[in-house]
């Protein structure tokens, strides 16, 4: 069980500033370039760090053969591509990176976050994408959407031994939800940069396996009754805690999921104005002889 971190634009189009379409319900394209910059910048800091850390010796010694290191140069060198591509796109509209400070201690700890990592960067231009006015914009974002799966997968199943997938779906969160996961990881960001449409919510701890009667830990604001809702694939679900913000986790799920408290019990009527608290990820691991059927809630 591991509990804990973007959509693109092409440099091919040119070297002008991305320009600022709107939808009415969203906000503009820059804004989330920038969002999706912002994101990137983590995950390439996140990686270079690392790699600067842990040598091909350090690797051995923790049972890994050499090829994973250079397979995880490459998937470095992806994020920085990433980076230069939506800087050079936003001009001077980019943001900086921030200062980031990352829980691992080791190369085993390292893999476990990055698998994390590159889940939540699919999840989030999976919940981004409504958002891209600019067809050739989106086509872009999906081809970079594709990149963090294969990176995510491979990480998954090559390296950790576990599944390559959670099921026939992938998980969109929205921007707050993410925002809210990445937010952990960074402790400032330069005064400069645009402030980003997202907030993000409460923090959330939980742990525990499908089937498990768990407690959810968060600071609630409010007297009324919570929900904890799950999101895995396409489906949602909500179970009510009780009085000691405890809640049996459906015993459905597999894989890596999300959780958030939410002040309604309607999966329909979630959103950011009645969230409490989240996402929190798990990870409930299933092998290969496993049934593997969408999460329906």
């Amino acid at each position: 069980m591991k509990t804990s971190a973007l959509i693109a634009l092409a440099s091919v189009l040119g070297a002008s500033a991305a320009p600022t379409f709107k939808r009415t319900d969203g906000p503009t394209d820059t804004q989330i370039l920038q969002y999706a910059l912002t994101l990137e910048h983590l995950e390439n800091k996140f990686y270079s760090d690392a790699l600067a850390m842990f040598s091909e010796d350090d690797f051995a010694a923790a049972g890994l053969p050499d090829w994973v290191r250079g397979r995880l140069s490459q998937v470095a060198s992806h994020e920085q591509s990433h980076v230069d591509l939506l800087s050079g796109a936003l001009g001077n509209d980019a943001v900086q990176p921030c200062n980031y400070k990352f829980p691992y201690t080791d190369v085993n700890s390292f893999i476990s976050l990055a698998h994390l990592i590159e889940n939540v960067g699919t999840s989030a231009y999976l919940g981004a994408a409504q958002y891209i006015t600019d067809k050739t914009y989106l086509t872009v974002a999906g081809s970079i959407l594709t990149v963090e799966a294969r990176h995510q997968s491979w990480q998954s199943s090559s390296v950790l031994k576990q599944q390559p997938w959670q099921g026939p779906y992938d998980t969109p969160l929205g921007l707050n939800q993410v925002y809210t996961i990445a937010s952990a990881f960074i402790e400032s960001c330069p005064d400069s940069n645009a402030a980003l449409p997202v907030k993000a919510f409460g923090a959330l701890a939980v742990t525990g396996n499908p089937g498990d009667n768990v407690q959810f830990t968060f600071d609630d604001p409010h007297t009324t009754t919570n929900y904890a809702i799950f999101y895995s694939g396409l489906g949602m679900t909500a179970v009510q805690l009780d009085e000691n913000d405890y809640a049996t986790i459906p015993s459905n799920l597999q894989g890596i999921y999300y959780v958030v408290i939410s002040t309604s019990g309607d999966v329909t009527k979630v959103s950011d104005d009645n969230i409490v608290a989240g996402p929190a990820i798990l990870e409930a691991p299933f092998d290969a002889w496993t049934e593997n059927p969408a999460f329906s809630g």
